[in-house]
């Protein structure tokens, strides 16, 4: 009985369904196969053409391009016969995608200049697993070896330089031997090329697959994946040195984002895709383009400034068309990580990756924190943890590589973040402007310097981080990722502070939104400090001390003040950068005007009724309005101030007419502090009063915008949609 009551619908074995499965077979293209056996194949004769066209594998240590193939070497220096990198007792060199066939002649060009009183140098080349001693002398010399054919001597040789080492007097270094370049001469054509360099190359032809898979014709999804494939084939007999090191580590970058977003997509609700020529993403790729010119040298002079306005125009253009309209998050992720990989990549070519002198002082201060325990420095000594577990392998050229790798994931999590926030406000009120703001910082080409040398995006991603768990009532993951940030540098702390006097204002409605935000803050602040402070009390206190005693800088805000009364100032200052020296009473100015600002920003939080939404558009402001009112001011506080701003628009649910003005103002902003730092002009004193003035701008429309911001409940009242937050009283 039960068994009869089962019988399938008529419908479910009838000729029509069995035509409509049929169909949805046919629908899968007759030439997949096909398709994936032609560019495995194109795959497989790029490689080998590359191999045989492109010249042998050269490693140039002490040029930016050895950032591929040079590991435990001290920083560049340069003499009469080239450029050079002391080792460091142990060091290591790779020559990358040599090809397989007959054994290969590997040449080393190293000295070892010592003074009379250092013991003669004993140096051990291992290569091919073979050890070799060597005497090296004063003079520079050139060592030859036959090194065996077979894998994976095709894919990669390797070469390690051990020697004793030395300490010159009047230097910190201990210094191994000089080594000027290492280079693998087939003997006889290769035959085959690398495996992994070919694997690589299909890894990226199927990730372009995946990137193309919305273009109709299917000979148009098989052209795409051939023409990268040819590209990197070109650029790999072009700039051996440059690509042959990276090709590998592109395509496991390419392979597992494009999985990750075709994963998400299907996870996603259907939605009209963005296309590549929407203005957003001719926007991001015209401004890479253009900092390719910058970053290569080839836009240089008086061409930046017309360069970065052209820069600063294409953001405006891409951004304001997102307004009104909503993206999914996947396409704004893809916009930010393509516009940080291509900056990579132009970054890789011209050799310029590492070139900021800061990648070398936060490495510097990660290899102290791992020997001595807490070194002396100016930040706060929760930066010394990623700095130290980023210089743990020991090698300035992995840092080089790895640090805007780590600035990539933060830029994406801060780009979540806005996203995140936008959505939620845009929940609680109609409106279609969630995207933009998270679209701008997306696609702008104007913060990748400091993404490149600087660390400022981890602490701002994790301002970001609280903000978002704040929003979404995770109180104790809030205060945790502001204690974290705070640990990293100071400035989340006063958002978290502004977050503290608002649930302490509505403590008696929610009396454990206070506690778990400040118990998470504790644990975060205590985890990162307390062990640096048991090491050494005084180095721990040393960074706020230090801080505590600086004078004006030329970037700052304060003075362009004093340069109205004392024009003379700008002919004593010969950088930005320089400090500044006024009498204590300007100081005692600088320091009342900033803290007025911060306590009006403070009394505002407390203000009653108080929305959720403003409060965290004030706890956002305040780190901007403390760094632009800052005695001490660094271009790349910008990343921070321009995140604070964007969250607090979203977080007020600006109007697009708003929304359009603060983009406008802060892409003003960013570039003329391009034009202060790094690409320094010599008007740079108006180019500095122009980005405070527009920063100034924004950061007052906001605040004009969160005072006014309406209750939430009523909003919640009038759209019945997710609450997320509440009014808090």
């Amino acid at each position: 009985m039960i068994w009869s009551n089962l019988k399938p619908p008529v419908s479910a074995f009838s000729e029509t369904a069995l035509l409509r499965e049929t169909s949805c077979v046919r629908d899968v293209p007759r030439f997949t196969w096909f398709s994936l056996l032609i560019i495995a194949l194109a795959a497989l004769l790029v490689a080998m053409g590359a191999t045989v066209v492109a010249a042998p594998p050269l490693c140039d240590i002490g040029a930016g391009e050895d950032v591929g193939c040079a590991r435990g070497f001290e920083t560049r220096e340069g003499d009469g016969y080239g450029s050079f990198r002391w080792t460091d007792g142990h060091a290591g060199v790779t020559l990358a995608a040599a090809g397989y066939g007959g054994p290969y002649i590997v040449d080393v060009v190293m000295a070892a200049p010592r003074p009379p009183y250092a013991p003669s140098p004993s140096v051990t080349l291992l290569i091919a697993g073979v050890s070799v001693e060597v005497a090296p002398a004063d003079v520079t010399r050139r060592y030859r070896f036959l090194h065996p054919p077979g894998f994976p001597s095709g894919d990669a040789i390797r070469l390690t330089i051990q020697s004793d080492t030395w300490k010159p007097a009047d230097d910190r270094r201990n210094l191994g031997v000089l080594v000027y370049l290492a280079r693998a001469r087939p003997l006889g054509a290769p035959a085959l090329p690398s495996v992994q360099h070919t694997l690589a190359l299909l890894a990226i032809g199927l990730a372009a697959v995946r990137v193309g898979r919305r273009v109709a014709h299917p000979a148009r999804q098989t052209a795409i994946p051939l023409t990268m494939i040819g590209v990197c084939g070109a650029l790999w007999v072009w700039l051996p040195a440059q690509i042959a090191p990276f090709l590998p580590i592109y395509a496991l970058l390419l392979g597992s984002a494009a999985l990750l977003f075709a994963r998400a997509e299907r996870r996603a609700p259907p939605q009209q895709p963005v296309t590549w020529r929407e203005p957003a993403w001719l926007a991001a790729l015209g401004g890479v383009a253009l900092d390719a010119l910058v970053v290569a040298g080839i836009a240089r002079g008086a061409w930046v400034v017309p360069v970065i306005g052209a820069q600063a125009a294409l953001v405006v253009w891409g951004t304001w068309s997102a307004v009104g309209r909503f993206w999914s998050l996947t396409d704004l992720l893809r916009i930010a990580l393509a516009v940080r990989l291509l900056a990579l990549a132009s970054r890789l070519l011209s050799g310029e990756i590492g070139s900021d002198p800061d990648v070398e002082l936060f490495y510097n201060y990660g290899r102290a924190t791992l020997e001595l325990g807490l070194p002396i420095v100016e930040y706060p000594s929760g930066a010394l943890i990623p700095w130290a577990l980023l210089a743990l392998p020991g090698s300035r050229e992995l840092f080089a590589l790895a640090l805007p790798l780590v600035n990539t994931a933060a830029d994406l999590v801060i780009v979540w973040a806005i996203w995140q926030i936008g959505a939620q406000r845009r929940a609680t009120e109609a409106g279609d402007n969630a995207a933009a703001p998270a679209c701008f910082y997306a696609l702008s080409p104007l913060l990748l310097p400091f993404w490149h040398g600087k660390y400022d995006a981890l602490p701002t991603a994790l301002l970001a981080l609280g903000l978002v768990a704040f929003a979404h009532r995770r109180m104790g993951w809030s205060g945790g990722a502001l204690g974290i940030g705070g640990a990293l540098k100071w400035t989340p702390w006063l958002a978290a502070f502004a977050l503290a006097l608002g649930l302490g204002r509505a403590r008696s409605r929610h009396p454990l939104a206070l506690l778990a935000f400040a118990a998470g803050g504790v644990i975060a602040v205590a985890a990162t400090s307390i062990p640096f402070a048991l090491i050494d009390w005084r180095r721990f206190l040393a960074p706020y001390t230090l801080q505590g005693g600086r004078a004006i800088t030329g970037e700052s805000l304060w003075f362009l003040a004093l340069l109205i009364s004392t024009p003379e100032h700008r002919l004593r200052l010969p950088a930005p950068w320089g400090a500044v020296e006024t009498g204590q009473w300007f100081l005692g100015v600088a320091v009342a005007v900033q803290g007025a600002m911060l306590a009006g920003l403070m009394l505002s939080a407390l203000r009653s009724p108080l929305p959720a939404w403003r409060l965290i558009a004030l706890a956002a402001l305040m780190p901007a309005a403390f760094l632009l009112l800052n005695r001490v001011f660094s271009p790349q506080y910008m990343v921070t101030i321009t995140v604070a701003a964007l969250i607090a628009s979203a977080a007020v649910g600006a109007p697009p007419h708003a929304i359009r003005r603060i983009i406008l103002l802060l892409a003003i902003a960013q570039a003329a502090n391009l034009l202060v730092w790094p690409n320094t002009v010599s008007w740079w004193t108006l180019a500095s009063a122009i980005m405070f003035v527009t920063t100034l701008s924004a950061l007052g429309l906001l605040i004009l915008m969160a005072h006014d911001a309406p209750s939430l409940a009523s909003c919640f009242h009038r759209h019945r949609k997710r609450p997320d937050l509440e009014h808090h009283r």
